[in-house]
């Protein structure tokens, strides 16, 4: 028992000293077992599986042997990675390293070596299904974005000192116990701009420059207040731009789905003018987008007080939308570049999740608005993924109404921190750990995110106001109920 414990212990230090390599590894297992799903139905009954043979009845095997490709990549990546246990065991880690790379070829090596052999045989070329196309790749380079750019943040906060010290910051909520570096929120944004350049038409969609330039807008802010606090009402000042801007855009709430009559309208009152063209802004449309977004940047934002909770959110609610805007393509044909830029934002989000696991090496900051910002802009963009987005974020929203709720009743302002979030009663009332509370995040809103994909819209509505009673009971009860930690 104490042998595999240790080993199980000496994996979890390799995941955390080579964790590139390893997922390197897995890339390339479950490209290759991809690969082969799709291809397997477009190939003859029998296919050259040993290319070294001479041509004939020897070398010609049934097409299902080709996942023996598979299964040996995999026993390959097994044998490597307990070798590689083994030297970590003894503190020998380059030999481990070692040991990683050379699975990396080998595995590599069995990839080409399937591919050649498809190619040569397969009846037609491979077309990647849509969901692959603006899901899967996006959400894949994202992530893959985000890992390799986030170590180099970290080196640049610490360089640059945009830190968060507990003996210099004394907010009421501050549960770091060391000085972690902040900036994460660029990391974030990195993870979408860098394959967004090539996969968005950012430079001929007006929607798409108006989301990613204030979700810009509030990482430059950030930055500022990693390095020194930047006044309070500067940073709401800030929501208030970015969330005009996204909304002058284009993005706005011009009806609310009503699932038990005519949708309600809000494109009553608008400012008609010429500039290159007629335009009209709703008034109410706007100030209702405005009031969504800035709701939601908030209400995130101060579910972000534990390590990993943040990225699970964001990577759930970001692929929920992805998935609701890919089923409505046939309808909206145009929204497929949105449908790309919430995969990002997932894989982005998904990336954080490896630097932001309990215990974090980097902390979002004030930057994790901009992610609020674009998982709110996205949501928009049919209503019915605004009821589903506040079902997967029912607990932050309910959270965030009920600390507005505690604070008025208090006579601070609503923006004002406290120790007494909900994150904050599982942490010091039930004495969960923060692993514990980041994993209860993430399953809720998996199972929330669930029911918003699979309901339709009035069911949808009853599933949101059952939930939000329960919750709402739930943290109340918390509330009242729970000692409050000295």
């Amino acid at each position: 028992m104490q042998l595999n414990f240790s080993i199980y212990k000496e994996f979890l230090i390799l995941l955390k000293k080579f964790y590139l390599e390893i997922l390197l590894n897995l890339q390339i297992i479950g490209v290759l077992y991809l690969y082969i799903n799709l291809s397997i139905n477009n190939l003859p009954g029998q296919i050259p599986l040993f290319l070294n043979l001479p041509w004939g009845g020897t070398q010609l095997t049934e097409k299902h042997q080709i996942w023996a490709l598979l299964v040996a990549a995999c026993i390959i990546f097994l044998v490597n990675i307990g070798f590689a246990i083994k030297e970590s065991l003894n503190g020998n880690y380059p030999l481990s390293r070692i040991y990683l790379y050379l699975s990396l070829f080998l595995t590599g090596l069995v990839g080409l070596y399937t591919f050649s052999i498809i190619d040569s045989v397969s009846y037609i070329t491979i077309d990647l299904p849509e969901y692959i196309k603006l899901i899967i790749v996006p959400l894949n380079l994202a992530f893959w974005a985000t890992v390799i750019s986030a170590p180099l943040v970290i080196r640049l906060a610490k360089t640059f000192r945009f830190m968060d010290d507990p003996l210099s910051h004394k907010h009421p909520g501050m549960l770091l116990t060391k000085p972690v570096p902040r900036a994460g929120g660029l990391a974030y944004i990195l993870g979408i701009l860098i394959p967004g350049i090539v996969l968005l038409p950012i430079a001929s969609s007006q929607k798409l420059v108006g989301i990613l330039v204030s979700a810009i807008i509030c990482v430059l802010i950030g930055l500022k207040d990693d390095r020194r606090d930047v006044n309070p009402y500067i940073r709401l000042g800030t929501q208030v731009l970015v969330s005009l801007i996204t909304a002058l855009s284009g993005i706005t709430l011009i009806y609310i789905s009503n699932p038990f009559g005519e949708a309600i309208k809000l494109d009553y009152v608008r400012f008609t003018f010429d500039f290159f063209g007629p335009h009209s802004i709703y008034y109410l449309a706007v100030g209702a987008a405005v009031v969504w977004i800035m709701a939601t940047m908030n209400f995130m934002s101060w579910s972000n007080g534990t390590d990993g909770v943040y990225a699970g959110l964001v990577c759930i609610s970001s692929l929920v939308i992805s998935i609701l805007m890919f089923d409505n393509l046939k309808i909206d044909p145009d929204s497929e570049p949105f449908v790309q830029l919430a995969a990002l934002s997932a894989g982005a989000g998904l990336g954080m999740a490896f630097f932001t696991w309990a215990p974090q090496k980097i902390l979002w900051g004030f930057s994790a608005t901009s992610a609020g910002l674009i998982i709110a802009a996205l949501s928009i963009m049919g209503s019915t993924k605004v009821a589903t987005t506040m079902l997967v974020l029912m607990i932050p929203f309910l959270d965030g109404l009920a600390a507005i709720i505690r604070r008025l009743s208090r006579g601070q302002l609503p923006f004002w921190g406290d120790r007494e979030h909900f994150h904050h009663k599982l942490l010091e009332g039930l004495n969960w750990n923060k692993r514990q509370i980041a994993l209860f995040y993430w399953a809720s809103s998996i199972c929330l995110g669930a029911i918003g994909i699979l309901t339709s819209n009035r069911l949808k509505v009853l599933s949101t106001i059952s939930v939000a009673i329960l919750i709402a009971g739930v943290i109340a009860l918390m509330n009242f109920k729970l000692p409050k930690k000295k």
